[in-house]
């Protein structure tokens, strides 16, 4: 059974005595123990398909499930932990009170030890005190990362969680997304920012229009943006090899191909009894591929 399933789901929104499709059949599924990275363009539909999944919106049709559970379901928010794109509070609430209360909602009374083991993981156990009208914005988004797992839930549901977040914030924030992982959280990751998705995620969807253009693995991710590789040989001189090979230092060698010709350019290798020192794919950025499907 899948962490998050979601099947057809349409919307459109009235603006302005205009009908805007946000959602146009918009289908996938979050496999229980992945990171699952949602990529796409502001505009793709990413926001509304989370509010329909945390049952903030509802759709014109189609499903979503937690759990097995349909999300207009109650119940199906029982195991999630929520950080929705720019979180707002009761700005008189201390960093303390406002995990306490997140705490409170999923009945999870005795809080107070996780909570300070939270408020100090993100750097905020002197502000524990602070009212968070007095929080930065990267401060806002460290509080608002903490309060979804103070009831330490089975699925995390991100909505561009590092959005004003210095560096440190980001590494704090990475790290924490990826040991919640290897404890078995599921993370569905919602990003417009392709290094961070990039970095983290195991699988990532591609949104476009208000639907999924592209779905791909961690395995065709790395496909995806290896261009070629740059191999490194020994004693290539006098081999009469003439495969643009550069000298970068004496009796070293580097060799460029593309990733279609590497088999190729082994056994060319071979047959000549060069000594292959290394091998190393030349990488393009995930945001290339991604502005290539887009353009697609």
């Amino acid at each position: 059974m899948e962490a998050i399933k979601v099947d057809n789901l349409k919307k459109t929104f009235k603006l302005k005595l205009k009908q805007v499709k946000a959602l146009d059949g918009m289908t996938f599924n979050v496999n229980r123990g992945e990171i699952f990275g949602f990529l796409g363009p502001n505009g793709a539909g990413k926001s509304t398909t989370i509010k329909i999944i945390t049952d903030l919106v509802r759709a014109d049709s189609g499903s979503a499930y937690i759990n097995g559970i349909p999300s207009t379901n109650h119940k199906a928010r029982a195991d999630i932990g929520f950080m929705p794109e720019n979180p707002q509070y009761y700005d008189t609430l201390t960093g303390l009170d406002m995990l306490l209360f997140s705490a409170s909602m999923f009945g999870y009374k005795d809080a107070k030890t996780q909570a300070y083991k939270l408020l100090e993981e993100f750097g905020l156990e002197d502000s524990a005190k602070v009212p968070l009208r007095k929080y930065s914005k990267g401060m806002i988004q460290r509080i608002g990362f903490a309060a979804a797992l103070i009831h330490k839930p089975d699925i995390l549901i991100l909505d561009e969680p590092m959005s004003g977040l210095d560096p440190i914030g980001r590494m704090i924030f990475k790290k924490k997304m990826k040991e919640l992982n290897r404890q078995g959280v599921t993370i569905f990751f919602s990003s417009h920012i392709i290094p961070d998705i990039e970095d983290i995620c195991s699988r990532v969807v591609i949104v476009k229009d208000g639907k999924v253009v592209k779905d791909f693995n961690e395995v065709e991710i790395k496909y995806l943006t290896t261009s070629g590789f740059e191999i490194v040989v020994k004693n290539a001189s006098g081999t009469g090899l003439d495969m643009g090979e550069k000298e970068i230092s004496k009796n070293l060698y580097r060799i460029d191909c593309d990733k279609g010709n590497l088999i190729n350019t082994l056994e060319l290798l071979k047959d000549k009894r060069i000594e292959i020192i290394d091998i190393e794919p030349i990488k393009k950025d995930l945001e290339d591929v991604f502005i290539e499907i887009l353009n697609g």
